[in-house]
């Protein structure tokens, strides 16, 4: 077991951190699909409305690879096939049935997926739906079952404010992880890697090596943890998924069915402080009745991951595909007399320039959506790399993407990289600059030069 100590990062101290509780989220009537979620896939419909459907039957492909099927996660009636620009099916909704139907796959055990193959395991994952779970390094999307990757990743850390704890939604699920590792293992002819917080409650398992990090966000991301063990190269590949997810696999193995559950935490300043726990909420459900119950405020925004990196939800979405948490906080359109040239005695800075900060006052804050002023000129400053333990200098890496200089992009480190690594330096940037963005069109750039 390697340990590693972060030294750079920053922890934003916001307020509504959920507990370890895990409340059972009843099964509700509405569920749905967003193929938008799942970039780079180009979906060719299997079912229409009206339709009647199993839990599991199929609702598209993908065009660019027949093999990649995206299943449904209820049997019910098709409600609805809502459509998007150029007539891209952004929505599947599905009215749950009373008695559901399922389609089954086979069963294996953690022992006897060390009797499949490769081809085997990648194509029983791509059939049954579960495939887009694994992503892959460099550019992030969704993993090519062609490739060989070098090694595989597993994220069980959490450095990010407030992600679901691994440690929570491990138990009574240890043997569908060990499984899911399992059938991991046999993708690459590299090491499958397990990376954990520091005084995390996680076990060691077979077939994966353990490292634990130590230190502030964002210690926890895998960028980072792909930096300090085994560094991509050019040329290189590497798959990536969430811990959590290796257990939906580790399931769909065992039963022969898709998962019906997972665990997502809800959290944030804007969430009632009786309803911060972890949920274990049906895949796919609709999330209306839980922030109903749960939302406090009168203008509240949404988001599918943390304060720092995620997508701004409406109340009545339903479970995502991806992630692990959700985080509520007050839309803050206020204005504040003189701006920055007051003391700042109850203002919030990752600087040392309010009253706040030099005094001291390290408790939690109510953070709203307010960005205190409107996007400025950009000035090499270094600010933005100050809490960055990566070896990138992302002033001159965003101005190389807007120059839409490739050959110094990748000079730069970029292919090492995600959007979400510069979440913080956007969050700490006094420019306003939306880094996340311009990074994520400059590995676009990248991408479809070939490079």
């Amino acid at each position: 077991m390697a340990e590693f100590k972060i030294r750079k990062g920053f922890d934003v101290k916001v307020s509504g951190k959920p507990d370890s509780n895990i409340e059972d989220y009843a099964f509700p009537k509405l569920f749905a699909v967003y193929p938008s979620e799942f970039e780079g896939v180009k979906p060719r419909l299997k079912v229409t409305e009206g339709d009647r459907i199993k839990r599991g039957d199929v609702l598209f492909e993908n065009k660019k690879n027949e093999k990649m099927l995206f299943r449904s996660p209820c049997g019910g009636t098709v409600q609805a096939v809502n459509l998007g620009a150029r007539r891209f099916p952004v929505e599947i909704l599905i009215e749950r049935a009373s008695e559901e139907e399922s389609v089954t796959f086979a069963t294996h055990t953690r022992d006897t997926i060390g009797q499949l193959s490769r081809e085997q395991v990648a194509d029983h994952l791509l059939n049954a739906g579960l495939w887009p779970l694994i992503k892959q390094r460099p550019f992030n999307h969704i993993a090519d079952p062609e490739a060989s990757p070098k090694a595989v990743f597993i994220n069980a850390a959490s450095s990010a404010p407030f992600q679901a704890d691994f440690s929570v939604v491990l138990k009574d699920d240890e043997e569908a992880f060990q499984t899911g590792i399992n059938a991991l293992a046999k993708l690459t002819e590299g090491k499958v890697h397990l990376c954990t917080s520091a005084g995390s409650d996680i076990p060691a398992f077979g077939n994966a090596e353990s490292h634990t990090f130590a230190g502030k966000h964002p210690s926890g991301t895998t960028s980072v943890h792909i930096n300090r063990i085994n560094p991509i190269q050019p040329h290189d590949t590497v798959y990536t998924i969430a811990a959590q997810d290796v257990i939906l696999i580790g399931k769909l193995l065992i039963t022969g069915e898709l998962p019906r559950t997972k665990v997502v935490a809800l959290g944030g300043p804007a969430v009632k402080e009786e309803n911060r726990k972890h949920y274990r909420i049906p895949v796919g459900a609709s999330l209306e009745t839980l922030f109903d119950k749960s939302l406090e405020g009168e203008d509240v925004r949404v988001i599918s991951g943390n304060v720092l990196w995620g997508d701004q939800v409406k109340p009545d979405t339903c479970a995502r595909y991806y992630g692990s948490e959700f985080f509520a906080l007050e839309e803050d359109r206020s204005r504040h007399l003189m701006g920055w040239t007051m003391p700042g005695l109850f203002q919030y800075s990752s600087h040392r320039v309010n009253l706040s900060s030099v005094m001291g006052l390290n408790h939690e804050w109510n953070l709203g959506t307010n960005l205190h002023g409107s996007h400025r000129a950009m000035v090499v400053t270094g600010w933005m790399d100050r809490h960055q333990p990566l070896n990138i200098m992302t002033d001159y890496l965003v101005r190389a993407v807007l120059a839409h200089d490739t050959d110094e992009m990748v000079q730069l480190g970029i292919l090492e990289t995600d959007p979400e690594d510069f979440a913080l330096a956007a969050f700490i940037d006094p420019h306003k600059t939306d880094v996340c963005k311009i990074i994520k069109q400059g590995l676009q750039e990248i991408e479809e030069e070939g490079i």
